[in-house]
């Protein structure tokens, strides 16, 4: 039992080892599609060349399951010649709150409660509190994220349904590079 377990120990070391993550993600813009009747992006700035996230973040409502969805789907880029291809990667409609609870791990690195921001990350209560929130100084923190990920650009948009209606559309485009070393 105890040569298993150190086997099995060792591959897992191994494993981890020859799948490290080998790349670095840059914010490259945060924008309205439609819609700010719900939730505002607009007052978030990228700054300096790390392209860091700085400004407020409204929520003008509060964001109960009964009423509101998330859809998030993803595009790869990897030229970077604006030929946006959908990804399989993509989180399904579903109520707000169970969306924030089953995602925010891939988020929560980037949103330090009460370090760069105010928004309550994990645990997101429900409903989302309407309010106005602070984000400082936030970098794309890819503690979380699959260890292998297309290189270019990469775009999220995010959907949000009031009562089966879209309510407003985001798009974040990072760029994923190799490390450098």
């Amino acid at each position: 039992v105890a040569h298993e377990f150190a086997s099995v120990s060792l591959f897992k070391f191994v494993f981890k080892m020859l799948l490290k993550k080998n790349y670095e993600v840059r914010i490259i813009s945060i924008k309205e599609l439609s819609g700010t009747d719900y939730v505002d992006f607009t007052n978030i700035r990228l700054l300096g060349r790390e392209r860091t996230a700085n400004g407020t973040l409204e929520v003008k409502k509060d964001l109960s399951d009964d009423l509101y969805s998330l859809l998030a789907e993803t595009f790869s880029d990897p030229n970077g010649n604006g030929e946006f291809k959908q990804l399989p990667m993509f989180i399904p409609r579903q109520p707000i709150c169970k969306a924030m609870e089953s995602y925010s791990k891939y988020i929560e690195a980037s949103f330090k409660y009460g370090v760069n921001t105010d928004f309550p990350v994990h645990p997101c209560p429900c409903p989302i509190p309407k309010g106005l929130y602070y984000v400082k100084n936030v970098t794309a923190q890819t503690d979380d994220w699959p260890v292998i990920m297309p290189r270019g650009f990469l775009k999220a948009v995010l959907t949000l349904y009031y009562d089966n209606e879209v309510a407003s559309t985001t798009e974040i485009v990072v760029q994923i590079s190799d490390l450098s070393e």
